[in-house]
């Protein structure tokens, strides 16, 4: 077992992630009361102005309404939204401090008047309850830690016999909580154990919230001494009291203000990480199935509560991070089993969704049936409140009834970015196939530090999961590239000599890259095993500044063998959006569209002329020149010319499946939905391309339309990923700038493939970029062309 972090941090983690996740389903409460009220907020607000919005009417209402029971749920409310923020880091701008409007609902529930020294019962019992373990814990997470404590404690016999009784249970997780942080966990431990017989042996032991006093004495026990067996028995009693057998197999995430499945979630991976710490081979197993249950729990929440990983609704951060903790907790315990476990968290972590984009007010211009689809999913996950509002059930089937439309409008992938599928490892490993996989993840923890994970799968289903770091010289680089111009001045002729991920010579330290991100089994005895004409397929998805890694151009050995000369590599964003097939060979109809010098195109308001046609022109049996082709079309066949054909480039898309291989070369520019290809006359966005059906074949000699960027909180919208979604199985482009005169040397060494091989476009782009190397070209002229595959 990987030995990463100390039980003190472990302990740290387990309380910080308890409160990322009540504080979560708190902000959102917060923020669904405005949603449902207010039409602003349900339809195309984004995340950061919802809370705003929602931060804006809660204020208002405390500061004006009447009744003084509304006045304090707004405080409170207002204040949760303000802490939550901090503590992920979503930027929310408030007059008042969340202690500030804590206080505030405190002093609305005060009794007046009473005997001197006596303290005053709050005007609502069961809110005073709610109010003051918030503040409380707001306190807490402030580091005042004795204001929080002297507000926090409680005595039963206080609310003895009332209906806010059952709750003095979350004011003991917070006296207990804020002794273990300030180093006090065996002094609470004694102080916990004094109420034993109060929680077991009288009516508080039935009570929902008694699970809440068994969690913290277990986390007092474990901060006190790990590996004390009383520790253990508290959490068995806490998932006990929930109704979590840890030999069953069955978890319920029940609904409701205070449960919302962050009781299950906080205590399952809670007991998890304490067995994988403290025990041996079994209790790991345990911890294994215990987080692979908690990860069963989240997706049915993220399901019921329509939260996407990348999206900004008030839960979505926490379950990344939640993400984060469990591929730790994959990492810690090394095995089979765990690797699993923590490649479904990864999976999770980079699930996307278009529809979400709808909420940010993201369209898709020329394409009314898309934008109609997802428009109407957006209506029915956000329905109007009133008597005729649908049931959950009606919903789900509507969802499903359009899921289907989309299906047979464009893409089963366009299906799945809409609606993201649970992971399911053995069916990924079935669509993998003979290939080998390579999964990259970054994640953010519950204590908010950062880390890359990845998983090395292999045919037939072996993996391994582990936390890597691939250093900063390369992301620097790769900053420092985007800001001077291109990535491809970095791999060519940058002069920056003090730059770090250069190797001495001035080039990219490329065996340097390999040994920081290719897992040792991969470069020592997978590939050495691989020769030059029996190349391994490689199947790489990649995740943040990775995305930006030119794969090909690595260096896997300290012979200088680059890693395409020993693989065949294609890229897919996200490994849930695969289909089993690999790429198709090339055959069939093209269509051909090449923008040549004697042609203008504006891209993003610059006018430039055509790019450099000759080579493309030539392998076609075009001519060598550098005058554009206009829209052709012909048989993929040595012998066969291509003719002029009439109209406009996307009335021939139309034609459905008439055509099997698009070939276009021209200016491109942008970033995610965006990126643009400068076709003079139509230019196509991203996101009118995803309503088009592409052929299975597409080569795009262009700048930048290949970058995929793939980072936590936005999704990987391309045209790559839109030509995916739209039926392209292989789709070849450039992920930065590239050279006129390399890259046109590669397109037409795959035309002529394409023509007289008929290769599927991955081969046919490694044995041009193989013709290359072989020519002494720089990695600039052919590392930087990606073949991506749905």
């Amino acid at each position: 077992m990987r030995e990463i972090e100390t039980h003190e941090d472990a302990v740290r983690r387990v309380l910080r992630r308890d409160d990322l996740l009540t504080l979560a389903a708190a902000a959102d409460r917060a923020v669904g009361i405005v949603r449902q009220r207010d039409l602003e907020a349900r339809r195309g607000t984004a995340g950061a102005t919802l809370f705003d919005l929602a931060l804006e009417r809660q204020v208002a209402l405390a500061e004006g309404d009447r009744r003084w029971a509304i006045r304090a749920q707004a405080w409170d409310h207002a204040a949760v939204l303000v802490r939550y923020c901090a503590l992920v880091g979503t930027e929310l701008v408030s007059t008042y401090t969340a202690a500030e409007m804590h206080a505030r609902a405190l002093r609305e529930l005060e009794e007046h008047g009473g005997p001197p020294g006596v303290r005053r019962l709050d005007k609502d019992l069961t809110l005073g309850v709610f109010n003051r373990y918030h503040a409380a814990r707001d306190l807490r997470l402030d580091g005042r830690h004795q204001e929080a404590l002297d507000l926090a404690r409680r005595s039963p016999q206080d609310l003895f016999g009332t209906g806010a009784e059952p709750h003095i249970a979350h004011c003991l997780y917070e006296v207990g909580a804020g002794f273990i942080e300030r180093g006090g966990a065996r002094q609470v431990r004694g102080q916990l154990d004094e109420l034993e017989g109060y929680w077991h042996d009288t009516r508080a032991k039935g009570f929902s919230t008694h699970y809440r006093y068994e969690f913290v004495r277990a986390l007092a026990a474990w901060a006190a001494r790990p590996g004390d067996p009383r520790a253990r028995r508290h959490f068995e009693d806490s998932m006990r009291l929930l109704g979590i057998d840890p030999a069953g197999e069955d978890v319920t995430a029940h609904d409701g203000e205070d449960h919302r499945g962050v009781r299950e979630l906080s205590v399952l991976l809670a007991a998890a990480e304490y067995l994988a710490a403290t025990g041996d081979g079994a209790d790991r197993a345990t911890a294994t199935d215990l987080a692979a249950r908690a990860l069963e729990v989240a997706d049915e929440v993220r399901a019921r509560w329509r939260v996407i990983a990348r999206s900004r609704a008030p839960l979505a951060e926490v379950f990344h991070r939640m993400y984060g903790d469990i591929a730790l907790l994959a990492h810690r315990i090394g095995d089979e089993r765990a690797a699993r476990l923590g490649l479904r968290a990864a999976l999770s972590a980079k699930s996307t969704g278009f529809a979400t984009r709808i909420r940010d007010g993201l369209t898709f211009d020329g394409n009314p049936l898309v934008d109609n689809l997802l428009t109407q999913i957006v209506e029915i996950e956000n329905p109007e409140p009133g008597p005729m509002t649908d049931t959950p059930q009606s919903r789900r089937e509507q969802l499903e009834a359009l899921r289907e439309e989309l299906v047979d409008a464009v893409s089963p992938m366009l299906a799945d970015t809409v609606f993201p599928p649970p992971a399911d490892v053995a069916e990924l490993i079935a669509k993998i196939g003979p290939r080998y996989a390579l999964d990259y993840v970054e994640l953010r923890d519950s204590l908010d530090r950062t880390a890359f994970f990845r998983t090395l799968i292999e045919p037939g289903g072996r993996m391994a999961f582990d936390r890597f770091d691939p250093g900063e010289d390369f992301r620097t680089l790769v900053e420092q590239g985007t800001r001077i111009g291109d990535l491809v001045r970095a791999l060519r002729d940058i002069d920056l000599d003090s730059m770090p991920g250069l190797a001495d010579e001035g080039g990219v330290d490329f065996r340097g890259l390999a040994r920081d991100v290719l897992p040792a089994r991969l470069t020592e005895e997978i590939l050495p095993a691989a020769g030059p004409d029996a190349p391994v397929r490689l199947l790489v998805s990649a995740h943040s500044w990775l995305s930006l890694v030119p794969w090909a151009a690595l260096r896997v050995d300290d012979a200088s063998t680059r890693l395409v000369q020993r693989a065949v590599i294609s890229q897919c964003p996200v490994l849930t959006c695969l289909s089993g097939d690999l790429p198709p060979r090339v055959e069939g109809d093209a269509l051909i569209r090449l923008v040549g010098r004697d042609e203008r195109v504006s891209v993003y308001g610059e006018q430039l002329r055509g790019v450099h046609v000759a080579q493309e022109r030539d392998a076609w049996g075009l001519g060598l020149s550098d005058d554009g082709v206009r829209l052709s079309s012909g048989r993929l066949r040595a012998d066969a010319v291509p003719q002029r054909h009439e109209g406009r480039f996307d009335d021939a898309l139309r034609e459905r499946d008439r055509w099997q291989f698009l070939h276009i070369a021209t200016h491109g520019g942008g970033k995610g939905f965006d990126q643009l290809l400068g076709i003079p006359g139509e230019p196509l966005s991203a996101a009118r391309a995803l309503g088009l059906r592409w052929p299975a074949s597409v080569l795009m000699a262009s700048c930048h339309v290949g970058l995929v960027l793939n980072d936590h909180g936005s999704e990987p919208l391309s045209l790559v990923m839109a030509l995916l979604t739209g039926g392209a199985r292989c789709v070849v482009a450039g992920i930065d700038s590239v050279d006129d005169a390399s890259t046109g040397r590669v397109a037409a060494a795959m035309v002529r493939s394409a023509r007289s091989l008929h290769l599927p476009l991955d081969v046919a782009l490694r044995n041009a970029q193989l013709a290359e190397i072989a020519a002494g070209t720089p990695a600039s002229g052919w590392a930087l062309l990606s073949a991506y595959v749905q």
